[in-house]
């Protein structure tokens, strides 16, 4: 006869047993799990990042076109996969062995969409790799073009004693073919590289650069003929890159800078865009990559109200910017309208505060990815900013 004490330790048995076999089959059965590419025509991966264990498998799903999955931050792929550009209903597939966190990201869409994921492979990492030095690897940023002093305006620093190669691209009839498409995009960019007030070069059309096969070589070439390009290796200073429409025609573009060489001591430091803020999906966005193996700290800021103060005065600055910087997966990381009300401690520290107490800036410590900085005018309103990444002193 079963005593209560027999029936007890019998379902202590039985559960003992039960957790041995799940432990076992934990051991000898690995698990696949599912990843969607571009679901409902987005540009992300759905889940953005999976948790596996050594041995486990994912599995990517194309639920559009003109998707890839390949490993590394975006313009920077490390090499360990790639699924090369599919259409809706393929799939891929990786079995991770190494335990750590695989990054991965679109070709066609990582720069300038933040389409990125990730994949963390549990277990300890050993031996420790050598940290890489963290910088800023490129920005892009999406703004209407305009004529006249409302054009799209880039602005980056070099530091450091060595010259560094890197590549500008004016992007615009891609946009229209992007899904989804960008409305109103610029039709032929033309893209001007300045020092001071030497014009260093220019382009229309990146085929018809004397260099084009470099420009190939480099991985990221525009992918339309009537976009522009400029690669060039540049001593320390400061820069700006100008793009404007072909016979002054007007339409949303983007602006790009690729560092190619992180092999130099020089940095990217600081990197900056004006143009004219509007309303809806022609605000000022701009999106900047933190490349390396270790967090970096960064000031990023919206400004306004002191362009119309500068010498010369910026016609129809905008009056109250405000700033939002956004994580990979498109979640808001931080947000400020006017800068002193936030972090003001912080942002004195860094020595480069805004001059008006209208303007915005957010100070944060980002761990290597893709991010995007949006700015917008409060109460909808329209009007000239800049939009600036500062790189800050590391640890």
């Amino acid at each position: 006869m079963l005593t209560p004490t027999n029936l007890r330790q019998r379902a202590i048995r039985a559960a003992s047993l039960a957790i041995f076999f799940f432990a076992i089959a934990g051991v000898v059965s690995a698990t696949t799990f599912k990843v969607d590419v571009a679901p409902g025509g987005t540009f992300s991966f759905s889940p953005s990042t999976v948790t596996v264990q050594p041995g486990d498998t994912v599995t990517w799903t194309w639920k559009d076109s003109d998707h890839s999955v390949t490993s590394g931050l975006p313009d920077a792929p490390d090499g360990l996969f790639n699924s090369g550009v599919k259409n809706s209903g393929a799939t891929f597939s990786v079995t991770f062995t190494d335990p750590g966190t695989k990054r991965y990201y679109c070709q066609p869409h990582g720069s300038c969409c933040g389409m990125v994921g990730s994949v963390i492979v549990a277990g300890e990492t050993t031996p420790t790799p050598t940290p890489t030095p963290t910088t800023l690897g490129n920005i892009s940023t999406r703004l209407s073009v305009q004529t006249d002093d409302n054009v799209l305006i880039g602005g980056f620093i070099i530091t450091g004693t060595q010259p560094k190669k890197v590549i500008l691209r004016a992007i615009g009839p891609s946009l229209a073919n992007a899904n989804p498409p960008v409305a109103g995009a610029l039709t032929d960019p033309m893209l001007e590289l300045h020092f001071g007030a030497t014009t260093l070069a220019s382009n229309d059309n990146w085929m018809d650069a004397p260099n084009k096969q470099e420009i190939i070589d480099s991985t990221v070439p525009p992918s339309d003929d009537a976009e522009s390009a400029i690669l060039m290796s540049l001593a320390p200073g400061a820069y700006t890159a100008i793009v404007s429409g072909v016979n002054n025609a007007t339409g949303v573009a983007l602006v790009e800078a690729y560092d190619l060489d992180r092999t130099v001591d020089s940095k990217l430091a600081n990197i900056s865009t004006r143009g004219l803020v509007e309303t809806l999906d022609n605000v000022l966005i701009g999106g900047f990559i933190v490349l390396g193996s270790s967090p970096q700290e960064v000031l990023v800021r919206a400004i306004g109200p002191s362009l119309a103060n500068a010498n010369p005065p910026v016609q129809g600055a905008l009056a109250d910017p405000i700033l939002e910087l956004h994580n990979p997966d498109g979640s808001t990381l931080a947000s400020n309208d006017n800068w002193r009300s936030t972090q003001e401690a912080e942002i004195i520290a860094t020595t480069v505060p805004p001059t008006d107490d209208l303007e915005s800036a957010i100070v944060a410590t980002l761990p290597p990815n893709a991010y995007t900085a949006i700015v917008q005018g409060a109460n909808e309103s329209t009007g000239v900013a800049l939009v600036e990444v500062y790189a800050l002193a590391g640890p």
